[in-house]
């Protein structure tokens, strides 16, 4: 069921809704978070700065990468590359890790969407539970809904398609493009109130990460933390993911959306 972190107080009916792609609609990417840990500690652990031990660094390398989950990866990677040098590194730019962390990642995409392809698994099977059902409820309420996500955009297009989501959106799905420095989700969802010509009130936000809820707080919306259990699809709130949402100003946490209903009464109550 919905955990309510603050009562939901609507002064305006919600009219926009902005959702994050990865893990709060989409598991094609799942298991991300552990690639770059992965990644960044076989290059931190060796260096002569590092005092830690392994699980006090491990710790210390997924705090700052959930903490910037919802940016572009280049954001986790030029954190990264300023820890190493700290650390008495000599590392390659934040762009090299960046590619080496999405080759890794999108070699698991692909075999999931591979086995999507040769229907050993569903659609349904890659979505968190609930999405499409919500996703149906909010265009029947009228909401206009966009997608934003730190992922670049031409993946998320594409992977939205596969998913057979991308007709919600529409024309309205962003991503980081060539230089992923230049996107930023509170530009996305700036843009859409100004298109819509409504008040950040009446904006309905949904993520995973730390970013895109505290974006929807600053603009005054209603903000839905996904809490998800990606591996297990098992219906549980991931305790790490619903410390970080509630950190970051989330109005409401959800496991995912199968109690949708519930939620929704809650929300267009008004």
């Amino acid at each position: 069921m919905p955990e309510y972190v603050r009562p939901i107080q609507l002064e305006q009916p919600l009219r926009v809704a902005v959702l994050d792609f990865d893990g709060t609609l989409s598991l094609i990417r799942s298991g991300w978070v552990e690639i770059m840990v992965d990644l960044m500690m076989e290059v931190l652990l060796p260096l002569p700065g590092t005092v830690e031990s392994e699980a006090e660094l491990a710790a210390y390398v997924t705090n700052f990468v959930l903490n910037l989950n919802g940016r572009p990866t280049i954001y986790q990677m030029d954190y990264f590359v300023q820890e190493a040098l700290e650390r008495g590194g000599d590392p390659l730019p934040a762009s090299y890790y960046t590619q080496q962390f999405l080759n890794t990642l999108l070699e698991k995409a692909d075999r999931r969407m591979q086995a999507l392809h040769q229907g050993e698994v569903t659609t349904d099977d890659l979505l968190v539970p609930g999405a499409r059902e919500m996703l149906d409820d909010l265009v029947a309420r009228g909401l206009q809904l966009t997608l934003a996500s730190g992922t670049a955009v031409n993946n998320v297009r594409h992977e939205a398609a596969l998913l057979e989501i991308n007709h919600y959106f529409e024309d309205r799905i962003f991503g980081p493009g060539d230089d992923p420095r230049l996107f930023s989700k509170l530009e996305v969802m700036q843009q859409t109130l100004a298109a819509s010509n409504v008040a950040g009130t009446q904006l309905l936000g949904f993520g995973d990460g730390f970013v895109e809820i505290e974006n929807v707080k600053q603009l005054g919306g209603i903000a839905v933390g996904c809490a998800t259990d990606e591996e297990h699809r098992s219906g549980r709130v991931e305790d790490w993911k619903r410390t970080r949402l509630i950190q970051a100003g989330a109005d409401v946490i959800v496991p995912d959306y199968r109690n949708w209903p519930s939620l929704a009464d809650q929300l267009f109550s008004i």
